[in-house]
Formats: C-alpha cells, structure tokens, sequence
C-alpha cells in the first residue's frame, strides 16, 4: 500500500494559478524579520577577511601589479600618457582661468558661478569674460548694486548731504522730533 499523503505545501489551488500557501508565506516572513546585531556582522566579516588572507596571502602586490603593466602593449601604455596630458591639461587651463577671473576684479563669491558661465560659453575665454562682466557688472568687486523697481527704473540710495538737507529742514518744521 502507498503512502498517499500530501502536504498543504505541495498542493496546488486550482483556477488561481499560484502555488503559495499559508505555510509558504511564514517561511518568507521569518526570514524577512531576520536581524543581525553588530556582533553577528563582526563576526562574519571577520570570518570572511580570514577567508580571503588566507586565499591570497602567498600573493605579493608589488610583483602582481609589475606583473600588470609587463601585460599591457604599447599602445596601452601611449593612451594612458595620453591621458594623463589631456587631465593636467585641462588643470592648467582651469588655473589660467581662475587667474583671469583675480585679474579681472570678479568678486570671490561669484568667481565659481563667473568661471562655469564663462568657459560654457563659445569662443576665447578672456573675450567671453570681458562681455559678460560688462553685460553684468554685479560680479565685479567694489561695483555698487542698483536695485530696479519693477518699471525698470533704477533706485538712488541718498547720499549723507541730501539727508542732511532733509533732515535740517524737518528740524525746522518740526523741532520736537528727534532726529
């Protein structure tokens, strides 16, 4: 005689087309609510790292990277230096800039903001430079801002003689006030 048993596991429902079941579904979720303390993760990492110093601890750095670079053409070798030159390149270039920008009075906290804006624009950077700092002369140092109203018209700040004119003349009118 068989043994016909089956488990509530195996047991596919028909017309749903899904094998889950209830036992299934704790399993998961037990192994979803797994933690691990910061002493689990120590010792596993450390288990790991006597693993691998131990698998390549025969293997000397110094010769393998040697080893490396006797590995590489010749044409390998010329476009890394090609490389290198274009990277150092592009630094000196970015330092010219950046003097161009001290030579041309930007002020220090718009200098980043200046160089970016400036070096995306197309043709000579000191050209470029020149028109944009005359186009908007707020970047440069010492430059006074003139706010704008909304019609466009500028706003004068009042110099001390015009507010000592006005101030002599509400004194006049007015000689309780303090002003």
């Amino acid at each position: 005689m068989e043994n016909n048993t089956e488990t509530v596991e195996d047991v596919k429902v028909e017309g749903t087309g899904e094998v889950g079941t209830q036992a299934n579904e704790n399993k998961v979720e037990e192994k979803a609510e797994k933690t691990y303390t910061q002493a689990d993760f120590n010792a596993m990492d450390k288990k790991l790292k006597e693993k691998y110093e131990k698998k390549y601890s025969g293997i000397d750095i110094a010769k393998y990277k040697e080893w490396e670079e006797s590995q590489k053409t010749a044409e390998q070798r010329q476009a890394e230096k090609e490389a290198e030159y274009v990277e150092k390149d592009k630094k000196i270039v970015l330092l010219e800039n950046k003097l161009k920008l001290k030579d041309a009075n930007v002020s220090k906290e718009y200098e980043d903001f200046v160089l970016f804006t400036v070096s995306n624009m197309e043709g000579e950077f000191e050209d470029n430079l020149g028109q944009f700092l005359k186009d908007n002369p707020k970047y440069i140092k010492g430059q006074e801002f003139i706010e704008q109203k909304a019609t466009g018209t500028s706003v004068k700040s009042i110099s001390s003689s015009e507010t000592d004119g006005v101030l002599a003349i509400l004194k006049q009118k007015h000689p309780d006030m303090n002003l």
